[in-house]
């Protein structure tokens, strides 16, 4: 949804997300009253063990430029879906994206009636929240303002190459981190328009760590494999015949969808980012 965001509705982001700004603050601070460690020193991580606690998490590679991954409830369990064939900063906006939906909208998911839905719009509060989430949670105002101010006097205020050089301080998006600095008026709205388009895939610099634009193609099932080897010696055969349906199941269900996305079908209650 981030490469929908052009000079010619960055306001309206920028507008859409003040509003919403209070809201996902108060979230956020929902969850630093868990005081979880993690969440104040790696959030990305934090993100990643809550879901791989509390989820099954299934990576899987989808050549589909317009799907970043999706929650999913099926036989009275969650799945996250992450589609690493996107870049690393896209894949880990999209570990945040994707959390919200599973920690916030947790019953809307298990309502198929609900939750059957196709995002045509990056107005839709249903995916922008999400988003500003990420955003919100992933770059730490204080670290953005000091590492800006700093990169501002490097590179004499050129805020291309600014932005360039923030993006492996966070590991997230250009796009992202754009709107960042202008909804907390680092930059003007009118410089945010400026550069929002700037076609920065061709002009990174070579000290920039090449990896966070590469995707990993990573296949990753969960602990499904672990499942299947603990009951081939603990389990019988009825139990056992069980889990191997449920594994079939699901990764069936995932070369369904690695055919058919973009057609926007799906049988099970799921919300497709």
């Amino acid at each position: 949804m981030i490469n929908l965001i052009n000079k010619d509705n960055l306001e309206q982001v920028i507008a859409f997300n003040q509003n919403y700004l209070s809201r996902i603050k108060s979230n956020i601070d929902f969850l630093k009253s868990s005081a979880d460690p993690l969440i104040a020193s790696k959030p990305l991580e934090f993100i990643k063990t809550h879901l791989n606690e509390n989820a099954h998490v299934i990576e899987f590679p989808i050549k589909n430029f317009d799907y970043g991954g999706l929650v999913f409830y099926h036989n009275k369990s969650f799945y996250i879906q992450i589609n690493s064939a996107q870049p690393k900063i896209y894949e880990n906006f999209m570990w945040a994206h994707e959390f919200y939906h599973f920690y916030f909208d947790k019953e809307k998911i298990k309502n198929k009636e609900e939750n059957f839905i196709l995002i045509d719009t990056i107005f839709d509060e249903k995916e922008r929240l999400p988003n500003l989430f990420a955003s919100e949670f992933l770059i730490n105002d204080f670290i953005l303002e000091r590492k800006f101010n700093s990169f501002k006097k490097e590179y004499n205020s050129n805020l291309e190459d600014i932005v360039i050089n923030l993006i492996p301080v966070f590991e997230l998006p250009y796009k992202a981190i754009v709107i960042k600095l202008a909804q907390n008026k680092l930059i003007q709205i009118d410089d945010a328009r400026e550069i929002i388009d700037y076609d920065y895939k061709n002009n990174i610099p070579n000290h920039i760590d090449q990896t966070l634009f590469a995707a990993s193609y990573k296949i990753k099932l969960d602990n499904y494999k672990n499942l299947l080897k603990k009951a081939s010696e603990n389990m019988n055969d009825d139990d056992y015949q069980s889990i191997i349906n449920k594994y079939n199941n699901v990764y069936n269900l995932l070369l369904d969808w690695r055919k058919e996305l973009g057609g926007g079908s799906n049988n099970d209650g799921y919300r497709k980012s």
